[in-house]
């Protein structure tokens, strides 16, 4: 099972560690629409650097491209979790194995 899920790590896109978030933002044009209410749509993506949160703009084009490189990264982390959790299975194992085998005494 842990080399399935070893060969499970190849990444087919880019991974990306952030949020993306949908924001209403008024403009500052003072005839706009967005001044009567109908704010203007955008996607925003949020991340860290060096310890501290930065946003940025992402077309609206672009969004989902990038929203599936944060899912890439989701999914990432639980595969590496799963592959965690096999190898701590391995160490009991070895572990009991070993127990097992010190218990019998010398063969």
């Amino acid at each position: 099972m842990l080399a399935s899920r070893l060969k499970k790590l190849l990444l087919t896109k880019p991974i990306l560690i952030a949020s993306l978030t949908e924001v209403e933002k008024v403009c500052g044009k003072p005839t706009c629409r967005c001044r009567r209410g109908l704010k203007h749509h955008a996607t925003q993506l949020t991340y860290q650097h060096q310890g501290k949160t930065h946003s940025m703009y992402v077309p609206a084009d672009f969004a989902e491209e990038v929203r599936s490189w944060i899912e890439e990264h989701h999914q990432l982390q639980q595969r590496l979790r799963e592959i965690s959790e096999l190898s701590l299975m391995l160490v009991r194992s070895h572990a009991q194995e070993r127990k097992r085998q010190q218990s019998r005494g010398p063969s």
